[in-house]
């Protein structure tokens, strides 16, 4: 018997600053944005990253910052190539000493935002922020290619 949970989520076990468990390329930032990526963890993160940006749509609540504090989810029946292209960033997540869970839920907030490919809502609860892993600090991340925030010139 196969699951119909209709949303998956990649998490970190840490609250961020939007009440939620973070996503993982938000966790993924995190360990970036801190130093704690070598160059070549770095550049995997980049091409990642980039390929989403490529293949998947942008929802518009994140044009402003996502000032809604929404969430995204993926759709489990259109995003399974999509899931194995993240295994990557769940290996270096483990590397870093930082869970990463898959979830599932059928009803995973306030429906915002959906493409073919991922709902956004806005979760029906939201919690304090707890300790983060060593070293992380939270904020903001930034919209499009991450690429040019490298600490180096890429060699892709």
């Amino acid at each position: 018997m196969t699951d119909q949970t209709p949303y998956l989520r990649l998490q970190a076990n840490y609250i961020g600053r939007l009440g939620v468990e973070v996503g993982i390329f938000v966790a993924v930032d995190h360990l970036r944005r801190k130093n704690l990526l070598t160059p070549e963890e770095e550049d995997l993160y980049f091409d990642i990253d980039d390929w989403f940006r490529e293949h998947l749509p942008e929802p518009p609540f994140y044009a402003d910052g996502n000032t809604l504090g929404a969430i995204t989810w993926f759709k489990q029946a259109t995003t399974a190539a999509m899931l194995t292209r993240l295994t990557p960033l769940r290996d270096l997540l483990s590397v870093h000493d930082v869970r990463c869970d898959l979830v599932r839920s059928s009803n995973p907030g306030k429906l915002i935002y959906e493409d073919q490919y991922q709902i956004g809502v806005i979760p029906s609860t939201r919690k304090r922020p707890s300790p983060l892993p060593p070293g992380v600090t939270l904020g903001p991340t930034t919209s499009g290619s991450k690429r040019h925030l490298a600490r180096r010139p890429s060699t892709s």
